[in-house]
């Protein structure tokens, strides 16, 4: 009896070990995929991130190289990113045939999709939704070949919306960095079972070169 506690105490660890293993994982991605406009594949970096699940890849995402950030940037309550509304941050690339949403939970096609900074606006209408108004806003990359910053809200919002196929748009929650990034890295909320994509980028700040961090949920969505 005594031999066999000791062989279960023994086989106790690696089993844990099994039990949590994560199921999805994080890889380079080579060159941005066809289909994006000549512009906005001039401004990505050449490679990208690749996050597989059990049954293969999930989505890519690459970033903008040198994204522009505001200069002296004070992050506040509800704003924590040196983003201009409307501008350029990244491109998505939906790999999974079916079952992918974005933060709301609205399902999302395959194909290749435009990462644009937005903000959560004060409305009344988005109380509960997320603590940050720092939101990442999808957009078929068929209807988004300029990476110029889209300042109109609504024009920002209609475009967006096509990539949920709603009257609402695909968006995507960003969370705080609370510690620099050093290198990319994807982690799990497991009480709401999020995947977060935690990334480090160059950037510009008028002239001068900056890293910033980059945290935004990439698989899961709200429950509210």
């Amino acid at each position: 009896m005594r031999r066999l506690f000791l062989l279960a105490a023994l086989l106790l660890p690696a089993v844990l070990l099994v039990a949590a293993a994560p199921s999805h994982k994080l890889t380079r991605a080579k060159a941005a995929p066809k289909g994006l406009g000549a512009k906005i594949v001039g401004t990505l970096d050449a490679k990208g991130y690749q996050i597989s699940g059990p049954g293969g890849p999930v989505c890519s995402v690459w970033l903008v190289k040198d994204v522009p950030v505001r200069d002296k940037f004070k992050p506040g309550l509800s704003i924590k990113y040196p983003f201009t509304p409307g501008q350029l941050v990244g491109v998505l690339q939906v790999r999974t045939k079916s079952g992918y949403t974005d933060y709301r939970g609205q399902e999302m096609k395959p194909g290749l999709y435009t990462l644009r900074y937005g903000q959560q606006p004060e409305d009344g209408n988005h109380v509960g939704t997320s603590d940050l108004a720092d939101f990442l806003l999808a957009i078929p990359a068929k209807v988004d070949s300029d990476p110029k910053p889209i300042f109109n809200f609504d024009a920002l919002v209609q475009k967006s919306a096509r990539a949920s196929g709603s009257t609402h748009p695909a968006i995507f929650s960003m969370l705080p960095v609370e510690k620099p990034i050093k290198t990319a890295g994807l982690s799990h909320d497991e009480d709401h079972d999020f995947w977060i994509l935690n990334l480090v980028t160059a950037a510009k700040a008028k002239k001068k070169s900056v890293k910033v961090g980059l945290r935004f949920i990439t698989i899961g969505h709200t429950s509210e």
